[in-house]
């Protein structure tokens, strides 16, 4: 991938056109870039010609004012507009009989700019037609007077009848970008200090604009202009409704309660009772002062870890059984505790997250049989702290 290319695809149109002033060889790939099977890359260079600040890029243009896209013929006739050469007119022109509406405002923009007197826009399109197919079995004098009627101003007229006459193959004239980019008013040192208000594009409709004012001047400021101008209201108020859109609330640590174990709604303990239901092996291994900070939902938690369990009656055959799962056992190869570990490391991570898991792991297996897997899922990392350091064996 070129380096143009590239960044055109991250939006540094105006990288790519300021080094194209300078550089040959990034020039050549701009130019490139406005036949790129991408439309988006069309699109960006034809922007970019723009920042390039040079008015015989025009000749290149005219090509891609054809272009299936639509947004890359607005860009196309955003950028011929903005330079004002004469010898655009025929693409202006042609550009008036475009069935976007973006393409045709903007050519009728750079008309304005070159040949003053009629609104561009308005004009009927069999009249685009008599000036697109060059006057057919018309004189100078008939044009003329066919100008004077679209309201030319008489100056524009003789300009018009002269640049045709050269078949607009007018010199391009650099003055002219001059003159534009010279006449900018030049924002004074002590004006910097003072609020500046944020720039409004004039291309916008009233009720586009008074939508967008609902934006903070500095995420409207961050929006490309040229996005801007194709909003509509609906999808304006889209935009804003997207970029004001509160986060959602993060969840507070300790907040959320352990839910129960039992199914069955039943009526609460008191603490005395649950430390006294707390199994023995289990009510070992914690201490007293451990015991004593542990809040009534841990302590349902800890009661909940060894589930319990009506011991079996001893057979006649239990010895027997015992002593071939011992035999079946002992034929089995080593286990490698490090694996078993790494294994129950990741379950846990991928049932309840790294965060869950590094604490689990630290607690035996049997110890975690009594507790559901959805309780631990929904427990949060405070009290499951709490719980693991009750856990640990003493």
């Amino acid at each position: 991938m070129s380096n143009a290319r590239r960044l055109l695809l991250e939006f540094e149109t105006e990288e790519v056109g300021i080094r194209a002033r300078d550089n040959k060889k990034m020039r050549k790939a701009l130019v490139r870039a406005f036949s790129d099977p991408s439309e988006i890359v069309r699109e960006r260079a034809l922007i970019a010609a723009i920042d390039l600040g040079d008015p015989s890029i025009v000749t290149d243009i005219r090509a891609p004012l054809d272009d299936d896209n639509a947004d890359v013929r607005v860009a196309a006739a955003q950028a011929l507009a903005w330079y004002h050469q004469p010898r655009t007119i025929p693409a202006l022109i042609h550009g008036l009989k475009d069935s976007n509406t973006w393409v045709r405002s903007h050519c009728a923009l750079g008309l304005s700019k070159l040949l003053h007197g009629p609104i561009w826009a308005r004009i009927p399109g069999e009249d685009i037609d008599i000036i697109h197919t060059d006057f057919p079995e018309m004189d100078e004098d008939d044009i003329r007077k066919f100008l004077h009627k679209l309201e030319l101003s008489e100056e524009a007229v003789d300009q018009f009848v002269m640049w045709k006459s050269a078949k607009f193959e007018i010199e391009i004239d650099e003055s002219i970008l001059i003159k534009e980019t010279e006449g900018k008013p030049i924002i004074l040192a002590a004006a910097m200090t003072e609020a500046a208000e944020p720039v409004r594009d004039s291309g916008l409709s009233e009720e586009v604009e008074t939508i967008l004012s609902e934006l903070p001047d500095e995420v409207r400021a961050s929006l490309p202009s040229e996005d801007l101008r194709r909003l509509t209201p609906t999808t304006a108020r889209e935009l804003v409704t997207s970029l004001t859109a509160k986060e959602p609330k993060k969840k507070a640590v300790r907040v959320k309660r352990v839910k129960k174990v039992r199914k069955k709604k039943k009526k609460p303990l008191a603490r005395e009772q649950l430390i006294e239901k707390i199994p023995s092996e289990v009510r070992e291994t914690v201490s007293e002062d451990v015991l004593e900070s542990l809040s009534t939902d841990e302590l349902e938690a800890l009661v909940a870890v060894t589930p319990e369990v009506e011991e079996a009656e001893p057979t006649v055959e239990e010895p027997k059984k015992k002593k071939q799962k011992k035999e079946s056992v002992e034929a089995l190869p080593p286990i490698d505790e490090e694996k078993v570990e790494d294994l129950r490391w990741q379950q846990f991570a991928d049932k309840y997250g790294e965060e869950k898991a590094n604490l689990l792991i630290t607690v035996s297996p049997e110890m975690l049989e009594g507790i559901p897997q959805e309780q631990i899922a929904d427990i949060d990392i405070g009290t499951l702290k709490s719980l693991v350091q009750a856990l640990e064996p003493r």
